[in-house]
């Protein structure tokens, strides 16, 4: 597995990859760290989010907005123990939960597929990467869907159960979509439903 080329390889990509980060940080500061890489590792946006964790996100965030306006209506001296318990460090430490899974699929398909198929392993990983997201919008999408014609060739597109993953998938896209509308731009509090959504989205990406 560890052949000259592969660890050429690694040390080229990890050396690429930090003497840019550090070009950036260098030039534009913390900021370009924080932009560019961090920032994917802590976002938390709930709005237009296919991810099942979204109502999770939706609901802390309204936790932490009641929060802070009962630390403004009683004042600061006894705000400090609510702030405690309203932004704690275990809350912390479950919003990095989601990143196990991730971790896990992203060391399977680059030990396992990567040295026999490195175009395929790099589309895998980052179509689990995005399905296994805490955020996953639209645009998303095209960071696999650009690596797709890599590996195209070696997709049994006819195949019965590819016809049935891909309608399954697209069924479960057209199902967020409606919930989606109900919830953003007819005001209904569909919320669960929008969830139910994520999750049947969700599926349909691990079923593909």
């Amino acid at each position: 597995f560890f052949t000259l080329s592969s660890v050429l390889f690694l040390i080229l990509s990890l050396g690429t990859m930090a003497f840019l980060t550090y070009l950036s940080v260098h030039f534009y500061g913390r900021v370009a760290l924080d932009e560019g890489l961090l920032y994917h590792f802590q976002r938390v946006d709930h709005r237009h989010n296919y991810s099942i964790y979204w109502y999770w996100i939706y609901l802390a965030r309204g936790r932490a907005s009641e929060a802070l306006n009962r630390m403004t209506l009683i004042g600061t001296g006894a705000s400090e123990g609510l702030a405690k318990t309203t932004f704690s460090p275990q809350m912390g430490f479950l919003g990095h939960i989601p990143l196990i899974p991730q971790i896990i699929i992203l060391g399977f398909t680059s030990l396992g597929i990567a040295p026999y198929d490195m175009t395929l392993a790099l589309f895998c990983q980052t179509f689990a990467f995005v399905a296994f997201n805490k955020v996953t919008t639209a645009q998303y999408f095209t960071w696999y869907l650009c690596l797709l014609p890599l590996c195209a060739d070696r997709i049994q597109w006819r195949s019965k159960r590819m016809i049935l993953s891909l309608t399954f998938l697209f069924v479960s896209i057209a199902t967020w979509l409606l919930s989606a509308f109900t919830l953003e731009m007819l005001g209904w509090t569909s919320h669960r439903q929008v969830w139910l959504a994520s999750v049947l989205f969700f599926i349909a990406n691990v079923n593909l």
